[in-house]
């Protein structure tokens, strides 16, 4: 009978203590009322109308979607018959809990705080229950936060027996967008099971709520993260984008030569100067200048230019190596600082013929000649790190704000 439309008539009683009319829309179902009028709270449990809680003056709060709204969800007509608001105990804040009925498919629950919706389903069965992990059908969820929660309000019909005041050890846990809720009182345990309710979803199927609703305020403990689908997709993409520049650098490191042009030495009087050619596969590539020197607590710079291509549109490339070396001990520990050796690359030069011209800073402390070696066609570090950056940084984007999201959903957690 699940989803059907079937007409059913509600009673239509009375209540004893303020004597305002009443629509008993669960029938035998209910165990106590709470009037909408005066506020009293009724037990009907015995055939009988008792008062055990009246309320004096008239009952001002009232549910978001008043009693006896209708609307259709999961294929099913619901009717709101109760409601009640809870806090925890000792924390400033409330949510709220709308009781929802249908007589072939029982009791569901509206669940609202902070702008936030979520639909609940009482389990007729008990989770497996492991310290800070619960698990049902399947499914694992992590602890939230547990503490106690105490009724603040009551209003309308409720198939258990609820006054203000009551008092319930509760335990929630989580894997969004769904929840799992324990609660015990009176030495009785009750599990249900919830989910996350989009508000399109909820006013879709019970319309707009008659009272106000705040713009959602922070994340909701089972609210779904808008990045996790996205995480799982870019986990799969990145890795094959990164197999695809492993790939792409090593192709790239082995296309290049890494040819030895030639070793040279610079006297540590007067200046190099040598006609170099340039021979590679590409019409232009890189020139790697290395330059070593025996320098021991002291430093020598090669001040250097490549002139050419020789006969074609000469162009004058200066460029300087530093080579520095220090050591020592302090407070009973060594340290050293620098190389004996130095590199740099530079890019973007012609094949052809070219004079090199080196020499030492005359006021370098270092006193010897330095060995300068000259490669064609390295590879450059920076491109693969360039093109690294560029896959990495969409997947960083959306891992931050996935990561954002869940810090700001455990900041109100037992685990914050």
């Amino acid at each position: 009978m699940a989803g059907s439309e079937a007409k059913v008539k509600a009673e239509e009683l009375r209540c004893v203590q303020c004597g305002a009319p009443w629509t008993l829309r669960s029938f035998t179902h209910a165990t106590t009322v709470a009037c909408e009028y005066c506020g009293s709270v009724i037990d009907v449990s015995g055939g009988s109308w008792k008062v055990v809680q009246a309320v004096e003056g008239a009952h001002q709060l009232k549910p978001r979607y008043p009693l006896g709204t209708r609307g259709k969800l999961e294929g099913v007509t619901w009717e709101v018959i109760g409601w009640q608001r809870r806090k925890v105990v000792g924390y400033p804040g409330a949510w709220e809990e709308h009781v929802l009925f249908n007589p072939y498919e029982g009791v569901r629950y509206l669940l609202y705080s902070d702008g936030h919706w979520a639909w609940v389903t009482p389990l007729s069965g008990r989770p497996a229950h492991f310290g800070r992990k619960a698990t049902w059908a399947e499914q694992s969820f992590r602890h939230y936060t547990g503490g106690e929660v105490a009724v603040d309000e009551v209003l309308g019909e409720f198939p258990w027996q609820v006054r203000r005041g009551d008092r319930a050890k509760t335990d929630d846990f989580v894997d969004p967008p769904h929840m799992l809720s324990k609660e015990t009182s009176e030495g009785e345990e009750v599990w249900s099971r919830g989910r996350y309710l989009p508000r399109e979803e909820l006013e879709a199927a019970f319309g707009k709520a008659e009272r106000q609703l705040r713009t959602p305020r922070g994340v909701y403990l089972c609210q779904p993260n808008p990045d996790a689908a996205s995480i799982a997709w870019y986990g799969l993409t990145l890795g094959v984008a990164l197999c695809a520049w492993l790939l792409l650098t090593i192709f790239y490191v082995s296309s290049c030569d890494g040819k030895l042009v030639g070793n040279y030495v610079v006297p540590r009087q007067g200046e190099l100067q040598r006609e170099v050619e340039f021979k590679s596969g590409r019409r232009v590539s890189t020139v790697e200048f290395e330059a070593t020197a025996g320098v021991d607590n002291a430093w020598t710079y090669l001040d250097m230019a490549l002139i050419g291509p020789v006969g074609e549109s000469e162009v004058g490339r200066p460029l300087g190596l530093e080579v520095s070396y220090y050591h020592g001990s302090s407070g009973g520990e060594s340290w050293s600082e620098g190389s004996q050796s130095s590199s740099s690359v530079v890019g973007s030069i012609p094949n052809g013929k070219y004079i090199l011209q080196a020499r030492q800073l005359p006021e370098a402390p270092y006193q010897g000649p330095v060995q300068l070696t000259l490669r064609r066609d390295v590879a450059l570090a920076r491109y693969p790190v360039f093109a690294l950056i560029m896959i990495l940084v969409v997947p960083a984007i959306v891992i931050f704000r996935w990561w954002s999201f869940e810090k700001r959903r455990w900041s109100e957690s037992d685990y914050a």
